[in-house]
């Protein structure tokens, strides 16, 4: 069973016990990372500050955007790991949180 919340970025969280989903703004390609550190915050329930590793350390947030939020002809997806988390972003706007192997 999906469970819905949203935050104060505009960006839609649902989680399913151990996956989380996350929307980005495909119109403002710069709330992508914000929803990217939220999201994997929302799936380790912390606060974003509180992720053991930021965003820069596993990818280049301004790459991420221009590759990602770049409305490419054809779907992009790129997929990383943070804070012990796959984290999945496509350009469809979708960001998805596994839960971590251990877990």
């Amino acid at each position: 069973m999906w469970s819905d919340s949203s935050d104060d970025g505009g960006g839609r969280y649902r989680s399913d016990g151990g996956r989380h989903r996350a929307t980005w703004n495909t119109e403002d390609p710069d709330s992508l990372p914000s929803t990217v550190v939220n999201a994997v915050a929302e799936a380790k329930g912390v606060d974003g500050l509180a992720l053991s590793e930021v965003l820069n350390d596993v990818v280049d947030p301004d790459a991420l955007v221009r590759v990602v939020g770049s409305s490419p002809a054809e779907p992009v997806t790129v997929e990383f790991t943070l804070a012990g988390r796959p984290v999945t972003v496509d350009s469809d706007g979708t960001v998805v949180v596994e839960p971590a192997e251990s877990e």
